[in-house]
């Protein structure tokens, strides 16, 4: 009997969800690695204009589905539809992109994003300059 208990912890203990955790898929992980880039420069291979090129690398990073865009509107048709203003919502504009994390206080919804002042950064904007609110989807 113990010899059967031993082999099944063994054969548990091996399975391939310890050896490599699977990356969690949810919007507060994008919003945890974001927050942890606060302050980074444009990343490599993004152009100019850079906030959707880097929610699309944070999204791919973090086990989701990337839109494989580097315009910020184009996120207006990813993903699946999300409550406006709620956190984790991605909060699309005509000019740039990024992912509730809280309200400012004043109407406004404050938003974590790439090549805000030419970093990652937090800011504070109107919800109706939303032209969509879009929720991350897993591959």
């Amino acid at each position: 009997m113990l010899r059967l208990v031993f082999a099944c912890l063994v054969g548990f203990l091996s399975l391939p969800l310890f050896a490599h955790p699977a990356p969690a898929r949810d919007a507060q992980t994008v919003i945890n690695v974001m927050l942890n880039e606060l302050g980074a420069r444009r990343p490599s291979g993004c152009p100019g204009r850079w906030c959707a090129c880097y929610l699309d690398t944070v999204l791919a990073r973090t086990g989701l589905a990337p839109h494989g865009s580097n315009m910020a509107r184009d996120f207006a048709d990813y993903g699946a539809n999300a409550q406006p203003g709620e956190i984790g919502s991605i909060m699309v504009m005509a000019n740039h992109v990024g992912v509730v994390v809280g309200d400012c206080g004043n109407g406004q919804v404050q938003i974590v994003s790439g090549n805000y002042s030419n970093s990652v950064a937090l800011g504070c904007y109107s919800p109706s300059r939303a032209i969509a609110w879009r929720a991350p989807v897993v591959h």
